[in-house]
């Protein structure tokens, strides 16, 4: 069975019911497609601490998240489309890209989406 955990944009709290990543889990559809033949679990579905002007505090809570995924030892993690849209830019998100970084080094596999726009 394969492990996956979401990681979602802090922003997309705003506005986003987390409905459309979860239907494309469910489903296996858009980004889970390659899932197809496969079982599968939602072992996370979490965000983000927060950027700019919508932040988290804890440098150390975002650092127990990341402690908390390896822990649970998924085999990938997929990555919201927020946390591209989201920024000003339309850029790849800089504290995501970090957390991606940090993923790979512990060899997870990271998927960049989950569901269509």
């Amino acid at each position: 069975m394969e492990k996956i955990v979401v990681l979602r944009c802090l922003k997309a709290e705003e506005n986003c019911t987390g409905a459309s990543c979860l239907k494309a889990f469910n489903n296996k559809s858009a980004y889970f497609s390659r899932y197809a033949d496969q079982e599968i679990e939602l072992a996370a579905f979490m965000s983000c601490n927060g950027c700019e002007n919508i932040k988290f505090s804890s440098e150390t809570g975002l650092n127990e998240k990341l402690e908390r995924i390896l822990r649970i030892r998924p085999d990938a993690v997929h990555i919201g489309i927020c946390c591209q849209t989201r920024t000003a830019d339309k850029r790849k998100c800089k504290y995501i890209l970090a957390m991606l970084d940090f993923f790979e080094q512990n060899n997870i596999k990271v998927v960049w989406g989950t569901h269509s726009y």
